[in-house]
């Protein structure tokens, strides 16, 4: 006895039919089948994909307002534009309150609020920076610190840093010959011949060129020595009348 059944004892044309009728319910199955896998292998949104809000770039402020309050610091603007006279901000807190400014890379830049509002222009550089008010010129681990952005749209900004072809650097401080107010290239020249200053190298003001100096915060005057275009030498000028000095920041042996 045959196990199967013999397709000779049936019509040509309906074994054919058949054929069809079960190849096409296959295909139907599989598509329903794959639809189905498709489905479930597509990634959910999540609660907080759905509620997520698309945020704009921070637009600038012309002035950075900070507030000081009891440990904590405020600002009116995530992002200011430099001038040529510095990084215009407002200041408002309580008289005495010292100012902390840190960024990645740049010397920490600190000032004290002398009355209770007052408009400045500061030394800071390109770059992201944080700000913190302490009443003890100390930031508390608890202090709230305000983030924010200086941005030089106008490229105002002179770069300061020594490029040293060596690790390290070197910091003097030296007192300037008189005569400063009225030939501080000059000056500078001769009062820094003792540091490695040669008389090819050139003395420009640096960082922002149009700032002047102030002691209240202290701004003080920036200048960069650059020697076969390579910047060699920062210096920080202070003081007043007569009485100025210099602080070199400067590479090895430069």
């Amino acid at each position: 006895m045959s196990r199967f059944p013999d397709p000779s004892a049936h019509d040509g044309s309906s074994a054919i039919e058949t054929m069809l009728v079960v190849t096409l319910a296959c295909l139907v199955t599989a598509a329903i089948v794959g639809t189905a896998l498709v489905m479930s292998l597509r990634p959910r949104p999540t609660s907080s994909q759905a509620q997520s809000v698309s945020i704009g770039p921070v637009t600038s402020v012309p002035v950075l307002e900070i507030v000081c309050g009891a440990g904590d610091t405020s600002l009116g603007g995530g992002a200011v534009d430099a001038t040529t006279e510095g990084v215009p901000v407002k200041v408002a807190g309580d008289d005495g309150a010292v100012l902390s400014f840190a960024s990645p890379g740049a010397p920490v830049y600190r000032m004290r609020v002398v009355e209770p509002s007052g408009s400045f222009a500061l030394p800071l550089s390109p770059g992201a920076w944080t700000v913190g008010c302490a009443a003890s010129g100390t930031l508390a681990e608890t202090s709230t610190l305000g983030a924010f952005e200086v941005r030089d749209p106008g490229a105002v900004y002179l770069r300061t840093r020594p490029e040293c072809p060596t690790s390290g650097c070197c910091n003097d401080i030296v007192d300037l010959p008189t005569g400063f107010a009225a030939d501080d290239l000059g000056v500078l020249h001769d009062g820094l011949a003792n540091l490695g200053v040669l008389p090819t190298d050139t003395i420009e003001r640096a960082a922002y060129p149009g700032s002047t100096f102030s002691a209240q915060p202290p701004s003080p005057l920036v200048y960069r020595v650059v020697r076969d275009l390579t910047i060699v030498a920062r210096v920080d000028v202070a003081g007043e009348r007569d009485a100025w000095s210099a602080n070199v920041y400067g590479c090895p042996g430069g």
